[in-house]
């Protein structure tokens, strides 16, 4: 009888350090920035079976990369800050607020060119497997809704389920 006890408090209490470990590792990662995030190779790796070369190689690319993406986002968030200030004063310049929209659209486009010259760097790294695997997890990732459209499905999937024509 004290033998059961004693082993499901032992796995009573391994659950609970698994779960507090879960968790904070859980809670921790929330504090890093997404450019954080994307310097850790480790999650390509694992999915691609990446070599150790492989590994250097990507590694040196998303650090390229998140430097390339930081100074598109504080490009994108001057203007931002910009516009707000255009829109609360008096007289409303609609021409500098033009210029700063544009401004804005400008540092978007170029963080989704980077984006995408980004993924092409890495996909020639790959070899013919790893490559098939990375075409379908981009495939995925954009099939998946943009979070801007209302009910968070885009009027062209929508329509494209629905059988409707674009």
């Amino acid at each position: 009888m004290k033998t059961r006890v004693a082993w499901l408090v032992a796995v009573a209490l391994a659950a609970a350090v698994g779960g507090y470990l879960a968790t904070r590792c859980w809670v921790c990662r929330q504090d890093q920035s997404e450019l954080e995030r994307l310097q850790d190779v480790s999650h390509l790796a694992r999915v691609l079976e990446l070599r150790p070369d492989q590994v250097t190689a990507v590694g040196a690319l998303q650090k390229a990369f998140c430097g390339n993406l930081a100074a598109c986002c504080a490009r994108h968030c001057a203007c931002r800050g910009d516009l707000a200030a255009l829109l609360v004063s008096e007289p409303f310049d609609s021409r500098r607020a033009r210029e700063t929209r544009e401004a804005l659209c400008r540092a978007y486009a170029d963080s989704e060119l980077a984006t995408l010259e980004h993924m092409r760097s890495i996909r020639d790294l790959l070899d013919q497997r790893q490559r098939a695997r990375f075409d379908r997890m981009i495939a995925e990732a954009f099939r998946r809704p943009c979070g801007m459209c209302p009910g968070g499905r885009c009027a062209c999937e929508a329509n494209r389920v629905e059988g409707a024509k674009p």
